[in-house]
């Protein structure tokens, strides 16, 4: 077993190795019904920059947003806005290392055909085990979601070459994250493709950033007083 934990560790550095890759990211609130959402865009490790287009299916009405992320910084901006700008605090709270980082907590796997595997995840296990750079990164990004404590489930597929191609995640409900303590999950599912491609990212020129947690303060008051 240990072996096979190794094995899925490894998955994730050659999948950060390659440079860059191309994502398809579906995600669904667990139970059903409350949120629904598809990204689809490109993320340069090598830079730590990413950028994506995302559709919101559920709740309804909800603009489409176009989202690049510099580090920690988050630029956002609906169809025929200005650009909002947020610092993160880490880049892996920003995307999709955010996903792929839970692969550093392996603690079970079950593998089957095809390079299939079913996973057991822990927060605190991917914390002991993912690189040194990466660890206060992900620190800041599994307790912004609530998710210090948290084990998660999921399916991952790699290729011949050891990349993560395809993860399913099922993740719990949030304990003391940035918005409390939510008693929804979710369920993601990310697909990789073209390793090493050139992705050219360009930050826009648009102010400073607030820090999300500024943000986020100013959203529960808003909803607290009934705006």
């Amino acid at each position: 077993m240990e072996a096979d934990d190794a094995k899925i560790r490894a998955a994730v550095g050659v999948t950060v190795d390659a440079g860059t890759v191309h994502f398809e990211m579906r995600m669904e609130s667990e139970p059903a019904g409350m949120m629904r959402e598809r990204s689809q865009g490109v993320c340069d490790f090598a830079h730590r920059r990413e950028a994506c287009h995302t559709v919101t299916e559920l709740p309804a009405d909800v603009p489409d947003v176009f989202q690049i992320t510099d580090g920690g910084i988050v630029y956002s901006r609906d169809t025929g806005d200005e650009w909002h700008v947020l610092d993160m605090g880490s880049w892996a709270s920003a995307g999709l290392l955010s996903v792929l980082g839970w692969l550093y907590g392996v603690v079970d796997v079950r593998t089957g055909d095809g390079g299939d595997h079913g996973v057991t995840m822990s927060a605190a296990r991917a914390l002991e085990t993912c690189p040194a750079p990466l660890r206060d990164e992900l620190r800041t990004s599994f307790h912004q979601a609530g998710h210090l404590d948290a084990v998660a489930t999921g399916r991952v597929r790699t290729d011949a070459s050891g990349r993560i191609v395809e993860c399913r995640l099922e993740l719990p409900a949030s304990v003391n994250g940035l918005f409390g303590s939510v008693d929804v999950g979710s369920r993601i599912t990310v697909v990789l493709s073209d390793f090493g491609e050139p992705a050219h990212i360009r930050p826009p020129d648009a102010g400073p950033a607030q820090p999300i947690e500024d943000f986020v303060e100013h959203i529960l008051r808003h909803v607290e007083e009934g705006e």
